[in-house]
């Protein structure tokens, strides 16, 4: 479902704080650990790294676009002007719209299956993300945090969680490193607020208007 309209003032506000010059990101406090968790094959260690990167650019692009991202998953950039419902999906959203969630304070944890009929990654974070507290912000929306959980086969690792700003990859599932990550990305983004997104997975993300 759509957001209500806003007020003209406020629209040029938004769009005004979205629109950025374009420079050279850089990616600092970057750490590597191994938790003691098993791996996900076809993964033989247990690795997870962490990483903050400068976001240079993040203007409005026409829904379903060619984007340009300078990492992936992405935690910044460009994006489109309508962004995605908080909540789970169970096909890929186009980074686009889950990038505008992030510029929001969103948190979104992607995970890739090499196996589909056999993956759990989706039943075991689901229960990680249940954990997570209920966001004062989205108080009288249909979503009680800004949490998106969301599988996307082109990761590289099997589990991803990206921020405004900030990245988390993982070869294995350790609750305890996710929620750390989660509990200083979440909320850390240019504009911190919780108003309803668009779910477009049944008409199709790229017939949205």
């Amino acid at each position: 479902m759509l957001t209500p309209p806003r007020p003209l003032y406020l629209s040029l506000l938004l769009l005004a704080a979205c629109t950025s010059p374009e420079g050279t990101p850089t990616r600092f406090d970057e750490v590597t650990t191994h938790p003691d968790a098993p791996p996900i094959a076809p993964f033989e260690t247990c690795s997870v790294y962490t990483a903050r990167e400068t976001v240079t650019s993040f203007n409005h692009e026409f829904v379903c676009s060619e984007l340009t991202h300078t990492s992936y998953p992405p935690v910044g950039g460009d994006h489109y002007p309508i962004w995605a419902a908080y909540q789970e999906y169970d096909a890929p959203v186009p980074w686009g719209f889950l990038l505008h969630a992030m510029e929001h304070g969103a948190v979104v944890v992607a995970y890739r299956c090499a196996d589909e009929a056999s993956c759990t990654l989706a039943d075991e974070l689901r229960a990680i993300l249940d954990e997570r507290p209920d966001d004062p912000r989205c108080a009288g929306q249909a979503t009680r945090n800004r949490m998106i959980l969301v599988p996307d086969p082109d990761l590289t690792e099997p589990i991803a969680a990206v921020a405004w700003g900030r990245m988390y990859l993982a070869t294995c599932l350790d609750a305890a490193s996710l929620h750390a990550f989660i509990d200083a990305a979440y909320g850390n983004a240019r504009e911190d607020v919780c108003n309803a997104g668009m779910d477009g997975s049944a008409a199709g993300w790229c017939a949205a208007p």
